[in-house]
């Protein structure tokens, strides 16, 4: 993914050279994308805020612009100490584990009692060491995802609310922090439209006869959709920390095929089709879009200009707020 952007970044300051044409290119280098927390901290930190405009893309199985983004999200921890004691003898303990156990039934009847578009998903990252020992210590790993931060706020607090009853329920104590959060993309049609104008110009890689051999050793029927789809996109169920950038600086962001259809996320195949030459086109292609949209936006100061009146228009009553605390150390590991 850093590959193409940063192609993209050195052949537009080549062309821009070449016309002796003022402008800047900035190419932030962004780390752990998956864990949505890369650009969040950076952002917290005072990374994107030179920014005249952002862009942005994802690998994928189609190619077109993503105007929408994903849904707003929320990481959390929550934590639960009780009091250990040997299997024989449990009614001296007082078991984390229930805690956490009875949070989760809690969080499970919650579902029922939230907007549709409401995801929350949960991993028990630490529930004790062995069946005859009451845990003194488990910890449970919570996404709270929804269309935006009112609506992730107020499932937050009802769900911590379930923390707080399981822990009274059961005798022990919790504390909670939030890892990392995410905004919904504030859409940015100017920008979504210089991108696919670059899109409909460079196109994605074609597929030849033997990309389509290697993807039907994989179990796949070799089709590679080499249309770009129309429209601007739509809201997803993901989510994704670029979306946090969107409201530092106007966004444009677009996907690029690399992958077969029918290629599941974050699967083994899509490991093995990524470093296959059709996706290695598929980077310059990328790189393409890149340059050529940075160009335009440099070259046609109108295009720039409207992209950040729209941009304006949509912060005006909006204060960036990083959703982290200013000393919270970025999470290296998972929790």
């Amino acid at each position: 993914m850093g590959v193409a952007p940063a192609a993209g970044a050195v052949a537009a300051k080549t062309v821009l050279e070449n016309l002796k044409s003022p402008g800047q290119i900035i190419y932030y280098g962004c780390p752990a994308e998956e864990t949505l927390a890369g650009k969040v901290y950076m952002a917290r930190d005072g990374a994107f805020r030179d920014l005249d405009a952002v862009l942005a893309w994802h690998p994928g199985s189609g190619t077109g612009v993503s105007n929408y983004g994903g849904s707003s999200l929320d990481s959390l921890v929550y934590e639960f100490f009780g009091k250990t004691s040997h299997g024989a003898s449990a009614h001296n303990g007082r078991s984390a584990l229930d805690g956490v156990m009875l949070m989760d039934v809690a969080a499970n009847y919650l579902r029922e009692h939230v907007p549709e578009n409401v995801r929350i998903h949960s991993v028990i990252r630490d529930g004790g060491d062995a069946p005859n020992v009451v845990p003194a210590y488990a910890k449970v790993w919570y996404y709270v995802r929804g269309k935006d931060r009112e609506q992730v706020n107020k499932v937050r607090k009802r769900l911590t609310k379930c923390a707080k009853g399981a822990a009274m329920a059961t005798e022990t104590t919790m504390k909670w922090h939030r890892i990392t959060a995410v905004y919904p993309r504030l859409p940015n049609d100017v920008m979504c439209e210089t991108v696919r104008q670059n899109l409909e110009l460079f196109g994605p890689p074609r597929a030849s006869k033997k990309d389509k051999e290697r993807v039907k050793e994989l179990g796949y029927k070799g089709e590679f959709d080499g249309k770009i789809k129309k429209g601007k996109g739509s809201q997803g169920r993901g989510s994704s920390d670029e979306d946090n950038v969107s409201w530092l600086a106007p966004m444009g962001r677009f996907q690029m095929v690399c992958y077969t259809k029918g290629t599941p996320g974050h699967h083994r195949d899509m490991t093995a089709q990524a470093i296959m030459p059709y996706a290695e086109r598929a980077v310059l292609q990328t790189a393409k879009v890149f340059a050529g949209s940075a160009i335009d936006l440099i070259l046609d100061k109108k295009v720039l200009q409207a992209a950040r009146a729209e941009f304006v228009k949509g912060t005006k009553e909006f204060e960036y707020d990083p959703l982290i605390p200013k000393r919270q150390k970025v999470p290296v590991d998972p929790p």
